[in-house]
């Protein structure tokens, strides 16, 4: 069974599913599917759907930044 992680608004999520945040430089909310780190199991990638970014965190950071919501909220 993969590992549970629990994002800022206090939903789990795990490897394969997806989360979305507001990077603080862009106006626009981003969708990242999480991904297991291929090297170091103690981190996870987030890869920018859509996009080329990807970030290294550790499983805890998920649950200071990123949101469980499938989709960005409406209206902003």
């Amino acid at each position: 069974m993969a590992s549970k992680f629990r994002t800022k608004d206090g939903g789990e999520v795990r490897v394969g599913d997806k989360v979305w945040a507001q990077v603080w430089q862009e106006s626009d909310n981003n969708s990242w599917l999480i991904t297991q780190h291929p090297l170091d199991k103690t981190h996870l990638i987030l890869k920018e759907i859509g996009g080329t970014e990807e970030r290294v965190h550790h499983p805890d950071d998920l649950s200071l930044y990123y949101y469980a919501n499938r989709q960005p909220p409406s209206g902003g």
